[in-house]
């Protein structure tokens, strides 16, 4: 292992309940009297592409409206969140893993599916965005999670070979895209995605606080 790349959303910030409001604020907005619970959004929306989610909403509640537009209306509510550096928190044990990291001189980037400026919002409210090399998101690429895209330009930004990194996930969409990418993947559900299969993750754990031991000097993953 010479270098780690992680994944944003649900890893190391909790801004998956945070998309949860937003889609339950849109349909509030388009007078759509639902509101998905927790683990129905999970199994709805994480891991999967925001034009398939519109897809979704607008075949389910007949939303009228172009994909975009809706798109649009969606993250306007979502940004509106996110700017607010009260609604982020930082996953437990983030700042521990990117200490340990720091200290073993292994280098560490960002592939997210968000877009750029949504992925730079909240790495700057929580403070984070200087501890990291190289940042890749959704839309400094043609395809994003599953597609390899943005773990193949992290890894070549870092100039570092795939075999080489090893990417943390927290959902199955994520630990496909690094996996298709010639990444290791150590997946790290959380309560939105603990029901999927991670099965393709060369390790599963329950905290970041688990990835500091797996990637520890003497983890197989050095060899």
């Amino acid at each position: 292992m010479k270098a780690v790349i992680l994944d944003l959303d649900g890893l190391m910030v909790d801004s998956e309940p945070l998309h949860q409001r937003a889609v339950n604020q849109l349909l509030k907005q388009r007078g759509v009297d639902y509101q998905f619970e927790t683990e129905e959004y999970g199994k709805c929306f994480v891991g999967i592409p925001v034009v398939e989610n519109v897809h979704y909403l607008k075949a389910r509640f007949g939303l009228r409206g172009a994909p975009q537009e809706i798109i649009d209306e969606r993250e306007m509510i979502y940004e509106s969140l996110i700017s607010n550096p009260a609604n982020l928190v930082v996953m437990p044990g983030v700042m521990r893993l990117l200490d340990a990291m720091r200290a073993q001189q292994v280098p560490v980037g960002v592939a997210s599916g968000s877009p750029r400026h949504q992925v730079e919002i909240v790495l700057r409210g929580l403070n984070l965005i200087d501890r990291f090399q190289v940042i890749v998101a959704g839309n400094d690429v043609p395809r994003t999670k599953p597609a390899p895209d943005v773990y193949l330009r992290a890894a070549q930004e870092l100039g570092i070979a795939p075999a080489q990194c090893v990417a943390i996930e927290d959902s199955a969409t994520g630990v496909t895209a690094a996996k298709a990418a010639g990444l290791r993947a150590i997946a790290v559900p959380n309560q939105f995605t603990t029901h999927q299969d991670l099965s393709h993750a060369d390790a599963r754990v329950g905290s970041l606080e688990q990835v500091i031991t797996l990637l520890s000097p003497e983890s197989p993953l050095h060899n």
